[in-house]
């Protein structure tokens, strides 16, 4: 009874591992606009992310052209587009387009989002305006004379969220901040109590170290499921497959790290727990050869 109670508190805490860490990470780093926008703002000079963002504003002002086949003045939109994407300025445009999008964002899953601008369209997205308007004045002479008439204001954007998802979202969020502590501390409490509790503490401690790096790599293998299966279906023509990936990385790096460390961490545990085990076994079976071998001596 006693070695079933232990097994079965070892695997609890080894199962609150994964929702622990995801809980730290989501309050830690999803949660706070600061820290959101420092693991995004490299991506401004992503490769991948800025061809996205040039396709994407050029396409919203070019849409009129396209209709009557104008492709000089569509190569032209594209490399003053380009210009402003890959000039000195537009990290500082970067940050504050995902900063704005961030705050929607954490708004509607905490519940607050009327103290935030609503959202066009009941979707949260990356708003590309700030890329657009340094450009709409420079094309607004050529539209004027091929179309007639100057550039419209335009938003185009990136459609990231459906508010209505993300309201649906908002029990897990709500729930994953509050127990940011209290997970891990659980899942930590209920592994050592376990291995406390075991006759064996050198086999219950194996044990954990063992089921601590599984549910690492279970937490892992989710993640690049996510990434390269779901991942790309969801985004579908809102964003471009490769962008898309490169903002999931950034934005879980730090998860990724923790699942590494917390594997190996386990691993170690579960190495020195088996070396334990293999030195008690040795001390065991030479204690029980030594009489045999004073008889034989004698």
């Amino acid at each position: 009874m006693r070695a079933a109670f232990s097994a079965i508190l070892v695997v609890l805490g080894c199962v609150f591992a994964p929702p622990a860490l995801v809980g730290f990470w989501a309050a830690a780093d999803i949660a706070d606009t600061g820290r959101y926008v420092e693991y995004v703002a490299p991506l401004a000079y992503n490769p991948d992310v800025q061809d996205a963002i040039v396709d994407r504003v050029t396409g919203a002002i070019t849409r009129p052209l396209r209709k009557r086949t104008l492709s000089p003045a569509e190569d032209l939109v594209h490399t003053l587009v380009q210009a402003v994407v890959r000039g000195k300025e537009f990290p500082a445009v970067w940050e504050g387009i995902n900063r704005v999008t961030h705050r929607q964002l954490i708004a509607i899953l905490s519940g607050e989002d009327g103290r935030v601008p609503p959202v066009r369209d009941d979707t949260v997205s990356l708003d590309l305006s700030p890329v657009y308007h340094p450009v709409k004045d420079q094309v607004n002479s050529l539209l004027q004379r091929e179309l007639g008439g100057p550039l419209p204001d335009l938003h185009p954007a990136f459609e990231l969220f459906s508010s209505a998802d993300l309201v649906k979202a908002q029990t897990a969020y709500t729930w994953l901040i509050r127990l940011k502590w209290v997970l891990p501390i659980l899942s930590l409490a209920l592994l050592t109590a376990g291995v406390l509790l075991a006759r064996n503490r050198q086999r219950a401690l194996l044990g954990a170290g063992l089921g601590l790096a599984a549910s690492m790599f279970l937490l892992a293998a989710a993640l690049a499921v996510i990434r390269d299966v779901y991942l790309p279906d969801y985004v579908g023509n809102a964003m471009p497959e490769a962008a898309a990936t490169a903002v999931f990385d950034a934005l879980t790096g730090f998860l990724r790290a923790g699942l590494r460390v917390i594997f190996a961490a386990g691993l170690v545990v579960a190495g020195v727990a088996f070396l334990a085990c293999c030195r008690k076994r040795a001390s065991r079976d030479h204690q029980s050869a030594a009489p045999v071998n004073d008889v034989a001596a004698g």
